[in-house]
């Protein structure tokens, strides 16, 4: 373990299936692994009859990650980081307020060229990648999720629209491939930072559901599969409950994250079910 950070706040994530908290249990995972910090896990399936209930209590928008701050000790007083008081939500900024409270500086690049790298791409992954793969599995999940009498009629009459994406999907990948190189094999750099977390969401999906070909862009699936063999990232894959194929374009990982024993973990909530997969709506 590197150096021990004080730890101010205890954060608690509210983590529902398939959604971007699991990249701030990742980044937490981290900091625990490296800093011995502590933090608490609340599982909520996605269709859950107390779900939106649950996050509404938390944060107005009732959307997922939200992470709650209760402060370590009396000296600290209430966080106004965002708008609620000791309430953090959006995952680039979580991920940002884990990297300056949380390490002890790890996840800033270093050279000036690598921050201006970093800044660019943390704004492309959600803004360009990340929009685009959303319009993808939407118009696959109407179709989805349709009566059986009209489902493939709604398959036929999307997929022209889908595949427009998809199209603009690999100009997407093209950007990134030609991005990474040999001496800047992270999209922050030199080294793995907060670009990388803010990608890793959009490209699981996106090799999840079959949106990625590996072999077109190699660069971008070496990140990929390295961003995958962090140790803190395979625990959290391995530990998954099972493997299981859903209605979709692929075998989809089903990621069961209560009682995993992660080594941040003070206690997990007491929902039943926490599922990781992007074919869940689908």
């Amino acid at each position: 373990m590197a150096q021990t950070v004080e730890q101010k706040w205890i954060p608690t994530v509210y983590n529902m299936s398939s959604s971007q908290a699991f990249v701030v249990v990742w980044a937490l995972e981290e900091v625990a692994g490296s800093h011995g910090i502590k933090y608490n896990l609340k599982n909520f399936p996605r269709r859950g009859k107390d779900t939106n209930t649950e996050f509404k209590a938390v944060s107005p928008l009732g959307k997922s990650p939200v992470v709650t701050l209760e402060p370590v000790g009396s000296q600290h007083p209430p966080l106004e980081y965002q708008v609620l008081p000791n309430t953090l939500i959006e995952s680039s900024s979580i991920l940002q307020f884990i990297s300056d409270n949380f390490t002890t500086g790890e996840r800033v690049p270093e050279s000036p060229q690598d921050k201006l790298r970093d800044a660019f791409f943390h704004n492309f992954a959600k803004g360009t990648l990340l929009a685009k793969v959303d319009f993808v599995l939407l118009f696959e999940v109407i179709a989805m999720l349709a009566p059986w009498g009209i489902r493939h009629l709604l398959l036929l009459l999307f997929r022209p629209i889908i595949s427009h994406f998809l199209g603009d999907l690999r100009d997407i990948y093209t950007v990134m491939e030609n991005g990474l190189s040999e001496e800047k094999p992270w999209f922050s750099g030199s080294k793995i930072g907060l670009a990388d977390f803010n990608m890793s969401f959009a490209m699981d999906m996106s090799a999840q559901r079959g949106y990625f070909d590996t072999e077109k862009y190699p660069k971008v699936a070496k990140w990929h599969a390295a961003t995958l063999g962090r140790p803190r990232t395979r625990e959290l894959w391995e530990r998954q409950a099972h493997t299981i194929w859903l209605l979709s374009r692929r075998p989809l990982l089903r990621l069961c994250l209560d009682n995993i024993g992660t080594e941040g973990v003070i206690s997990n909530g007491p929902e039943s079910e926490s599922f990781f997969s992007y074919g869940e709506l689908a």
